[in-house]
């Protein structure tokens, strides 16, 4: 299986399709068997070389426990991935904990993307009063699901969902490194906040979206879309965080449309 190797740090990842290098990036709890569930790896590998990688703490990667491990590495872990396959550029399509990566990418390692399709996130910390108590109130509610014991944490999402969990669902729950997903959690503390200025100087074309129930993100997507100088921004009407990672039928057409226009 290949792994690349970011300081000692293995990253599980796999490639599909022939076309330009495009790398899909999952959100936090998830892996990148994601974006086949969701349906995104069949409609782009025809056009598009997929990278689907395991962020750190997930999947099939490694899973360091120290909340230090996290934050920047992870961007770091992206470019390593580029490396063991000999890409010079790609373009970056990541959701939520890997658009805010996409955001440090933009940042630390521009030479080597094209463009960046983040969505589901700010680059910068939530500031408003509802921000600060979405953030918050999102962030005990993870960590207390987090701190459960394994069938306890599974009644407990099925109770935040409303519905019964499926068997997939289930054992991809029941596989996840609770003491990484924590230590990744709480590592907020150490993440760098862009300011108005680091976004002014992104010169790469980006994509942004969010669902317009988003309470976490949505205005501040938005809003960082104003201040990127080649920014598209969309929305995803009646959509909340979790929901809109996977609308592939309402994402894909602004994707592809971005990337068609990027290549010309």
């Amino acid at each position: 299986m290949p792994y690349a190797n970011n300081d000692g740090v293995k990253i599980y990842y796999e490639v599909e399709g022939q076309g330009p290098p495009l790398v899909l990036a999952h959100g936090g709890g998830g892996s990148l068997g994601d974006w086949r569930k969701f349906g995104f790896v069949v409609p782009l590998k025809q056009d598009f070389e997929l990278i689907l990688f395991d962020a750190r703490g997930h999947g099939q990667s490694d899973k360091p426990h120290g909340p230090t491990d996290y934050g920047l590495q992870m961007a770091d872990d992206v470019v390593a991935v580029l490396d063991d396959l000999r890409i010079r550029r790609a373009c970056y399509f990541g959701y939520s904990m890997a658009a805010r990566t996409g955001f440090w990418l933009a940042t630390r390692h521009a030479e080597r993307f094209i463009c960046f399709i983040l969505g589901g996130t700010a680059p910068k910390y939530p500031e408003t009063e509802s921000e600060i108590k979405a953030e918050t109130n999102i962030t005990e509610s993870a960590l207390k699901t987090m701190r459960l014991s394994p069938q306890d944490r599974l009644s407990e999402r099925e109770k935040q969902l409303g519905r019964t969990l499926t068997p997939e669902e289930k054992q991809m729950l029941l596989l996840n490194d609770m003491k990484a997903l924590i230590a990744m959690r709480t590592s907020r503390a150490v993440y760098p906040r862009l300011t108005n200025r680091d976004l002014s100087l992104i010169s790469a074309p980006c994509l942004l979206y969010a669902g317009d129930l988003d309470a976490m993100f949505y205005a501040g997507c938005k809003e960082s879309a104003g201040l990127l100088p080649r920014t598209t921004f969309f929305s995803l009407a009646g959509f909340d965080h979790a929901a809109a990672y996977k609308q592939s039928d309402l994402v894909l057409p602004h994707i592809k449309k971005f990337l068609a226009e990027v290549k010309s």
